[in-house]
């Protein structure tokens, strides 16, 4: 472990196996010879013992250590060494804790997003602590956004966004997998990011701005939008939440409403007795937003189906004459 962290240019601490309450060493950053002022813990388990093969998991036990971690003061994390594989790999132990509550025994997937080692240390480990941006080539990038594991996924998506945002490519990438991979396993955070292309005023980002071109080109993409992909974006809709203010449902309308077709589309949904009323009413809810008073046959045919919620959306745009879900 100290050879990875003296490898990146930073101060590996180690602390005193006498004076060891859970923690074995404080690691120090510096970023090209000035130290930055942040410092993390590490715990280090080294063993077969911590590796399950089967499952593919590291694993750390937790014993005593349990409020001693949650309430350190610095970010607490668990590196597991694997001498088979000559092979460690990192868990954020406080955010583990923090996720999962009072466990015996901490577990965590081996994966390529969470290697220790000198390369990904300084390109992937360093740079999230930090706030940055992974230091990935767009090739890596996009091999991890296909991987089947979520945080390779996960990882791959972050680097493609925000490191080559005009580059057709991603945005290609993102548009495919939304459309070929099934509902479970898309990670919400594509569509927010899809969103970027029609804005919402919700929407924070910093970095390259998304040009012209690629935006006409992205728009373009959506075009190829049917009533499978549609169906597929409204189930990204929180039943609790909704369409509103900085939810996902926001990210969505943006989206749907971004297209050339998209009350032929909207109105196949609300059609559709086979799809989650929930997902119609939502579509009923665009509809109406674009429609107005002109939506009222269509919203009061769902209300018959015995949707309460369309019985008050034709109530509201009956004596108002047009919604917003954001007024």
């Amino acid at each position: 472990m100290k050879t990875v962290v003296d490898s990146a240019g930073c101060i590996f601490h180690r602390i005193d196996q006498e004076n060891d309450l859970g923690i074995d060493a404080i690691i120090e950053l510096v970023k090209d010879g000035v130290p930055l002022n942040k410092q993390f813990a590490v715990q280090i388990k080294s063993g077969q013992s911590f590796y399950n093969g089967h499952s593919n998991q590291c694993l750390i036990p937790v014993d005593t250590h349990f409020n001693y971690w949650a309430n350190y003061p610095l970010p607490v994390y668990g590196i597991v060494y694997i001498p088979s594989l000559n092979s460690a790999n990192w868990v954020n132990i406080k955010n583990y804790l923090k996720r999962t509550g009072d466990c015996a025994t901490i577990r965590f997937d081996r994966t390529k997003a969470n290697l220790f080692d000198n390369q990904d240390f300084a390109k992937v480990f360093l740079p999230g602590i930090l706030n940055e941006i992974p230091k990935l080539s767009f090739q890596e990038a996009r091999l991890l956004f296909h991987s089947a594991d979520p945080s390779e996924n996960y990882l791959g998506l972050l680097v493609l966004f925000h490191a080559a945002p005009n580059a057709l490519e991603t945005w290609d990438s993102f548009i495919d997998f939304f459309r070929t991979k099934a509902r479970s396993e898309i990670p919400q955070g594509l569509i927010y990011y899809l969103a970027h292309i029609p804005w919402h005023p919700d929407i924070w980002y910093r970095g390259e701005r998304i040009s012209r071109d690629t935006e006409a080109h992205v728009l373009k993409r959506f075009e190829e939008f049917d009533r499978h992909d549609i169906a597929k974006l409204l189930s990204f809709i929180d039943e609790e939440i909704g369409i509103s203010r900085g939810s996902i449902g926001q990210s969505v309308e943006a989206i749907i409403s971004s297209l050339a077709n998209r009350d032929r589309l909207l109105l196949e949904i609300i059609e559709d007795a086979t799809l989650p009323m929930f997902s119609r009413e939502c579509a009923a809810l665009i509809y109406a937003y674009h429609n107005r008073k002109a939506a009222l046959p269509v919203i009061c045919k769902l209300s018959g189906e015995g949707s309460w919620y369309a019985g008050e959306l034709e109530s509201y745009l009956k004596e108002n004459g047009w919604v917003d879900p954001y007024a």
